[in-house]
C-alpha cells in the first residue's frame, strides 16, 4: 500500500481488527438487544426496556387463585457516545498501512475501546454477590481454587446458566491466582498454558474462560463499623411481609431502600452488606438456602444516613407464603443488624465471575456523514461498530481525523456476578 492514500475505509477496517484481541471483557457479554437499535437506527438516548421473566408461585390442590402478572423490564439506554481525535497529514497517510497502524490507529483504538471497557466495569460495581478469601486472622488474601469454585456455587444457586460463565482478573490477581493453582490441573495442556504463558486457561474449574483485564475496578470499600440496624421499614413492602401495593412499575425490580438506625462511617457504591436473619432462597421454589442474602450498595452514604439503596429488591414471602420475584426469606426484623462483607477501608480488586447473560452491551451504527467532510468509513466486528470520520478545517488549513462509538450498557441480573475480590497492597 506504499504511496497509496490511506482512506478512512481503511482505518476504520484496521482499527476493528486491531481490538479484535484486546478487551475480552467487552466481547463477553450479552449483545442480544443490539439488534432490537439496529432496525430503525439509533441516536443518544434511544432506549428500549428489555423485558424480565415473569415469576410465578406453584399452588396446591384442584383450587386455583389466579394472581395478575407483574411484568418486569430493565431500560437499556443508547446514553455513551466517545470518540478519539486525531490529525493526520497527506504524507503520514502515504506510509504503508502496517507503520501507520501501529503509529497511529492502534493507540488511538486502545484508549476508545478501554474506556468502553473501563464504563462496562463501572456498571459492573451493582454485581450483588461477593466471595472472600480470608487468612485465620479475618485478613482477606488472594483468591484460592475454593474460592472461585465457591463463586461458581453463587451463580449456581442464583440459577444462572451453567455453561456460559466467564472470570475476569486483574493482571495482578491472575498472576497470584496462576501461582496458586499451577499444576492442579488436568488435562496436560491447560497445566502447559499456564506454565508457558502464565495465565489461566479456557474451561477449567467449570468456567467457560479466563480473561485477564487491565480495566478491572479497583475501589475502596467504605468506612462504615457494622453496628447499625435495621428499622423493619423497607422498599414496597411493610414489615411484617405483607405486600403494600403490587410491584411498582416504575419502579427498579432490583432495587429496594433499606432503612436503618443512623450508621457510623460511610458505604461506597458497590459495597455488598448482609442483614441478620435475612436469607438468600432459591428464586424458582422459593425456598429458603439458609445463607444471608447479599446485597450491594448502590450509591455512597455518608455517615449518619439512614437509608440505603440496595440491590436485589427485599421480596420476602407474605403472611409466610411464598411471592413472586420473592428474593429473601424473610424481612428485615427491627434491630437486625446489616454488616459489610469485605473489610472495612480495604483497597480491593474487583474480579470476577458472571454469567454472560448478567450484562448487555449494545452498539449501533453512527450516521455515514457525505457532506462537508473530506472522508468517513463505518465497519462492525464482533459487533462493535466504529466510525472514522475527516473533516477539513478552512481555519488553519488542517485536517482532522475522529474515531466515534455509541453505546449502552445494562445489568439485567446484578445477582448473576460474584465479586471475586483481592487486597491491593
Amino acid at each position: 500500500m506504499s504511496n497509496n492514500l490511506i482512506n478512512n475505509s481503511m482505518i476504520t477496517r484496521e482499527a476493528l481488527m486491531l481490538r479484535r484481541n484486546t478487551n475480552d471483557f467487552i466481547q463477553n457479554v450479552s449483545r442480544e438487544y443490539q439488534d432490537q437499535f439496529a432496525r430503525a437506527g439509533a441516536k443518544i438516548g434511544a432506549t428500549i426496556n428489555v423485558r424480565l421473566p415473569n415469576d410465578y408461585v406453584v399452588q396446591d390442590g384442584p383450587t386455583v387463585n389466579p394472581e395478575a402478572t407483574a411484568e418486569r423490564s430493565i431500560p437499556l439506554v443508547i446514553n455513551y457516545r466517545k470518540n478519539v481525535p486525531m490529525s493526520f497529514s497527506t504524507q503520514e497517510r502515504t506510509l504503508n498501512m502496517d507503520d501507520f497502524s501501529a503509529r497511529y490507529i492502534a493507540p488511538a483504538v486502545n484508549a476508545l475501546v478501554g474506556q468502553v471497557a473501563s464504563d462496562a466495569m463501572t456498571l459492573a460495581l451493582q454485581a450483588s454477590n461477593m466471595v472472600l478469601n480470608t487468612d485465620e486472622s479475618g485478613n482477606l488474601i488472594a483468591p484460592s481454587s475454593q474460592t472461585w469454585l465457591q463463586a461458581k456455587a453463587v451463580l449456581t444457586a442464583c440459577n444462572a446458566p451453567l455453561g456460559d460463565r466467564y472470570a475476569v482478573l486483574d493482571p495482578m490477581t491472575d498472576a497470584n491466582t496462576v501461582a496458586g493453582m499451577m499444576g492442579m490441573f488436568n488435562p496436560t495442556d491447560r497445566v502447559s498454558r499456564q506454565t508457558i504463558d502464565g495465565q489461566m486457561g479456557s474451561k477449567i474449574l467449570g468456567v467457560q474462560g479466563w480473561m485477564q483485564d487491565q480495566t478491572v475496578a479497583i475501589s475502596q470499600t467504605g468506612s462504615y463499623d457494622s453496628t447499625a440496624t435495621a428499622t423493619g421499614a423497607y422498599g414496597n413492602y411493610t414489615p411484617n411481609g405483607a405486600p403494600v401495593s403490587t410491584i411498582s412499575s416504575s419502579a427498579s425490580p432490583h432495587s429496594s431502600v433499606l432503612t436503618v438506625s443512623a450508621i457510623n462511617g460511610t458505604l461506597n457504591a458497590g459495597d455488598v452488606i448482609t442483614i441478620a436473619g435475612v436469607n438468600r432462597v432459591n428464586r424458582i421454589n422459593k425456598n429458603s438456602l439458609h445463607i444471608l442474602q447479599q446485597f450491594v450498595v448502590l450509591a455512597d452514604c455518608a455517615s449518619g444516613a439512614t437509608s440505603i439503596p440496595i440491590s436485589p429488591a427485599i421480596i420476602p414471602p407474605a403472611n409466610g407464603s411464598a411471592v413472586p420475584y420473592q428474593t429473601v426469606d424473610s424481612a428485615p426484623a427491627a434491630g437486625a443488624v446489616v454488616k459489610l462483607v469485605a473489610p472495612a477501608g480495604s483497597v480491593i480488586r474487583r474480579n470476577m465471575l458472571y454469567s454472560k447473560r448478567a450484562m448487555t452491551l449494545a452498539t449501533v451504527d453512527l450516521e455515514m456523514v457525505d457532506r462537508g467532510v473530506v472522508d468517513c468509513g463505518r465497519a462492525s466486528l464482533d459487533g462493535v461498530s466504529l466510525r472514522t470520520l475527516t473533516y477539513y478545517n478552512g481555519s488553519d488549513d488542517t485536517r482532522a481525523t475522529r474515531l466515534d462509538v455509541l453505546y449502552g450498557l445494562g445489568m439485567l441480573r446484578p445477582d448473576w456476578a460474584v465479586i471475586v475480590p483481592e487486597l491491593v497492597e
